[in-house]
């Protein structure tokens, strides 16, 4: 009888096959232990089935069975012993359920090599997520296993190695040595000090410029501790760092030897402001440095220096202009997805992947690379796919980091600091290896020809480094010359990705701001921004995202991929209708990722500290005019929860990539899945035109999606019924003309002078005699029957500069109103009636038809579920429980064309009206439960003259489309249902 295979025997054929994963284990068999005792410090320890360690890796175990419950029995009792080879924690632990096709296996060689054949294994982590007392401890996925090949584990037990918390933490505590360092230093000298250091480092505010000094000597410290750790003899003498007080000459002196031999990008800026600092006071600084070197310690004493990105981790915390500017900071989890989601293995073959001058022949870039976190992530995932497919040994991957960081790697940023900390970054990945100048640049912004940045290569294929103004830290070596000109050609680059910056030239967002510069050459270079990008599919009312995103048109390669961070605004508003449509046009593939409405926010948004919504875009630009098919299809994806770790995100990607092709036929949705866990959705869809908005993004229930597409459509659909609504369907500006904006009707009193009419709010001396009347704001509180009152009056302009504009504005009033800011929390109506005509204003728009009784319909439509969601279907959503629409957004909305109704039609709507006009309605998310709301439904039904058991179909649409995170909001909202 043919032996069946044992655990053991399993287990060491899986430690040999991921020996061959990475050229560390490789190289170092030993950092892989297999079936050994003796390796935990608690008494009565069973012996782990692998033991994995590595380079700054927290040691991390994996336990097998062919019992799928005693695998997670196993890894979980391992949870939070001890390794005793420097008596570390075991963090994290992987249960490995082996598949019963390895029991007709006989050997060792036999696993190894069936796995690196590319065997599906099965995994899941076992993870500690707070430390002593609580102790909680979280699986991943809750339920099932996820299935991956060697490769695919390799990664995911490194990334998931160290808890998330333990990061934080650590981060939080050095970030609070910075603070005390700036403090500590900023107490000691005068204010005209720190304006002169301020100039130095080329930033907006004392604050800025302290924290930035901090950050640069804190990753210098950092890298000589490394360096000295890695027996390098350039760091022989580390005497200056744990002597006191530091002597800011010595530590110089030791900064000077190494650079004699490299590390240019990391010492030389550290050594600038340092020379600057001590200079100005010698003891405040030397106070700051003893700080500092106590978080550089904190962090090496953590065991996460490897994993410890100063950039990513601290800078998005200390800098105090990003908001303003709009400009945020990639999280490391949101990179790793994009990354993953961008390159591809199937991009190049395994002999390219295994080339070691694979970033020599093709090459990455990011035009907005603020500290490197994308580039970063870049550069591992090609990484991982070289060390996979090589096998020569270390001094390949020595060759592969001097090819990616002297060719391989671009990156451009206006901000100094950002973007050395982003070649600091790239350089300190592999120490042992040096290099020369790096393809990273600071772009110039503002200056005599008022430059824009990175939007320069709209014009050139070259622009101005500025790094020789600090010291050429953008070059690894001191003895070579900078070029003073980063040179990109058109169509050159095989992967972008990007998260631009938000900026636009309102909403309190000051495009082309992070540079501290005066009003009026800000304003030069906003009008050199419209220059550049006149005639091209964007335009500045979208933000500078939308112009980057063609930049990256015009520099990405045929058959090359982008893949960008960008506001949600991208899928809804018209501002992006131009660009949109070039995404169609010139790239396929098209790939559009959101999470599930206010669930990305805070910690764990896709960017730090951005408050809005946001999505990830990914699309592989044309190589023939062929590929690009009349039909504009687009996969868009859905997920449930935001990615929140590396391994994470790599696991999703691959979720969402295999998913795609297995609808890529269909034209059908599919749920995404990790384990048995359901993370999302993915759906195939075509556009009928750029004007219309990605409405499935985001979107809780495909079922409902589809019917809700129906209805704009003019069918009321759902599961195996369609009803056609008896209504040619047309748009709001094909059936009413539709007012102006509020911006030329008038200003609030106390506000900038626009438009015709000074507003000011009613009191209770006015009345309806009042010449001009405004519904110009949305109040929840009065605004809930199809009835409203006027909200303000308009008073002619105190300088009357345009006479003739108060007649116009007066020609466009109306008793019926839309609104343009919808919050479905709080308000009630969409449309609003009033008993005489009055104006719109910064909430409401007039709508005004040649015959008044087709209001009254409209009205009832409008304030109906079904017109609540086809209204919703075009809003932005970029706001969880609001749908904002911009006048040229609100044109569009579909309707059923209320002019074609007859007579008789229109006698219902007047009865129906009537009897509703006055009964107050509960918030739009509450559609579900309001009795007055499912009225409207039914005069809906019977002005279309649609058969009354249709309002069974019409209420499980409402449930639905009450249920949707971007509807309902505070999940509370919903919570009532229940008791319903």
């Amino acid at each position: 009888m043919k032996p069946r295979l044992t655990e053991n025997t399993f287990n060491e054929g899986l430690g040999i096959a991921l020996r061959h994963v990475r050229h560390e284990w490789l190289h170092a068999p030993d950092l892989i232990l297999v079936e050994k005792t003796n390796l935990l410090a608690e008494r009565n320890s069973l012996r782990p089935d692998l033991l994995i360690t590595g380079k700054g890796l927290q040691p991390t175990i994996i336990e097998t069975s062919f019992n799928a419950r005693d695998a997670d029995k196993d890894a979980r009792s391992r949870l939070g012993r001890h390794y005793l080879q420097g008596n570390i924690p075991i963090l994290a632990t992987l249960a490995l359920h082996i598949d019963p096709t390895f029991r007709g296996l006989n050997t060792t060689e036999d696993v190894k090599n069936v796995i690196l054949n590319g065997a599906r294994l099965r995994y899941a982590l076992h993870q500690q997520q707070n430390p002593q007392p609580d102790n909680q401890i979280r699986r991943w996925p809750d339920q099932g296993f996820i299935s991956g090949s060697i490769f695919d584990l390799s990664h995911f037990l490194t990334s998931e190695a160290l808890p998330k918390y333990v990061l934080e933490k650590v981060a939080k505590d050095v970030a609070l040595k910075i603070r005390q360092a700036g403090v500590r230093f900023q107490s000691s000298v005068a204010p005209t000090v720190l304006d002169d250091l301020r100039k130095v480092l080329q930033q907006r505010t004392h604050l800025t410029s302290l924290h930035t000094t901090m950050v640069l000597w804190l990753n210098a410290i950092l890298v000589q501790l490394q360096l000295h750790r890695d027996g390098n003899p350039v760091t022989e003498n580390l005497s200056v760092l744990h002597s006191l007080p530091v002597l800011p000459r010595k530590l110089r002196q030791e900064w000077d030897t190494i650079l004699q031999h490299n590390w240019y990008s990391v010492f030389q800026p550290a050594m600038t402001v340092l020379q600057a600092y001590s200079s100005k006071d010698l003891r405040g600084t030397s106070y700051a440095l003893e700080l500092i070197i106590e978080a550089a310690e904190l962090i090496e004493t953590s065991r996460i220096s490897s994993q410890f990105n100063i950039g990513a981790e601290l800078f998005p915390e200390l800098a105090d202009d990003r908001k303003e500017s709009a400009a945020f900071y990639t999280q490391p989890a949101t990179a790793e997805l994009l990354a993953d989601l961008t390159i591809r293995n199937s991009d190049l073959t395994a002999e390219n992947w295994a080339d070691p001058k694979v970033l020599n022949k093709h090459c990455i870039a990011d035009f907005a690379c603020g500290t490197g976190t994308l580039l970063r992530a870049a550069y591992r995932r090609v990484l991982s796919l070289h060390e996979f497919e090589s096998t020569t040994g270390n001094s390949a991957l020595d060759d592969f980091h001097k090819n990616a960081v002297e060719h391989g790697l671009i990156g451009t940023d206006i901000s100094p600091i950002a973007a050395h900390l982003t070649t600091a970054s790239l350089a300190i990945m592999n120490l042992k290896q040096e290099y020369s100048k790096t393809r990273v640049g600071w772009l110039v912004v503002g200056g005599p020809k008022a430059l824009t940045g990175s939007l320069e290569y709209l014009e050139s294929d070259h622009v101005t480094d500025l790094f020789d103004e600090m010291g050429s830290v953008s070059v690894g070596n001191r003895e070579t010359a900078n070029t003073k000109e980063l040179t990109v050609a058109d169509n050159s680059v095989d992967w972008i990705l990007m998260n631009p910056p938000y900026s636009r030239t309102r909403g309190g967002q000051a495009a082309l701001d992070v540079a501290g510069m005066d009003e009026k050459t800000r304003s030069e270079c906003q009008k050199r921004w419209g220059k550049l990008i006149h005639n091209l599919p964007a335009i500045k009312t979208a933000g500078m995202a939308a112009s980057y995103l063609v930049l990256a048109k015009k520099k990405i390669k045929p058959s090359g991929r982008i893949g960008f961070v960008l506001p949600l605004t991208a899928a809804f508003a018209p501002s992006w209708k131009r660009t949109r449509a070039m995404l169609f046009e010139e790239f396929h593939d098209i790939l559009a990722i959101a999470v599930l409405g206010g669930k990305a926010l805070g910690k764990q948004a896709l960017s730090a500290d951005t408050g809005m919504e946001e999505m990830m875009l990914i699309a592989t630009r044309n190589h023939s005019k062929t590929e690009n098919l009349k039909e504009k299809n687009i996969f868009t994806v859905t997920l449930f929860e935001p990615t929140n770790s590396v391994g994470q995100s790599a696991e999703i990607a691959r979720s969402i990539l295999s998913t795609k092709e297995q609808i890529r036929r269909s034209g059908d949705w599919r749920p995404l899945k990790v384990g048995k866990d359901e993370i999302g959705h993915i759906e195939l869809g075509s556009i009928a035109s750029p004007e219309y908005p990605w409405s499935q993004l985001g979107t809780l229930s495909p079922h409902f999606y589809v019917s809700a597409k129906h209805l704009t459509e003019g069918r009321l659909f759902w599961k195996d019924r369609c009803e056609s609504l008896n209504l040619p369907m047309t748009t709001l500006s094909a059936v009413f003309k539709v007012g102006p904006t509020h911006d030329l009707i008038g200003y609030p009193v106390g506000g900038n002078a626009r438009g015709a009419f000074e507003i000011h709010e009613l009191n209770e001396q006015d009345s309806e005699l009042t010449p001009d009347l405004s519904l110009w704001s949305a109040d929840s509180d009065t605004q809930q029957q199809l009835l409203v009152q006027p909200t303000h009056k308009a008073l002619p302009r105190y300088d009357r500069r345009v006479p003739q504009a108060e007649q116009k504005m007066r020609q466009t009033a109306s008793t019926l109103l839309y609104s343009r800011n919808m919050r479905w929390t709080s308000q009630a109506i969409l449309a609003g009636t009033t008993t005489k005509p009055i104006l719109g204003g910064r909430s409401w728009t007039t709508l005004q038809h040649e015959r008044s009784e087709v209001y009254l319909g409209f009205s009832l439509w409008a304030n109906s579920t079904l017109g609540l969601i086809t209204h919703w279907t075009q809003g932005q959503r970029t706001h969880t429980g609001r749908s904002t629409t911009q006048i040229n957004a609100l044109r569009a909305i579909p309707c059923p064309d209320f002019s074609e109704l007859h007579g008789l039609s229109h006698t219902k709507a007047q009865k129906h009206f009537e009897s509703i006009r006055r009964q107050r309605l509960l918030p739009a998310n509450q559609a579900y439960r309001d009795p007055v709301r499912k009225a409207i439904d039914r005069a809906v039904l019977d002005i279309l003259e649609l058969p009354p058991k249709s309002i069974k179909l019409v209420q499980e649409l409402c449930d639905l489309w009450c249920n949707e995170p971007s509807v309902r909001g505070d999940i509370r909202a919903f919570e009532s249902k229940a008791e319903h």
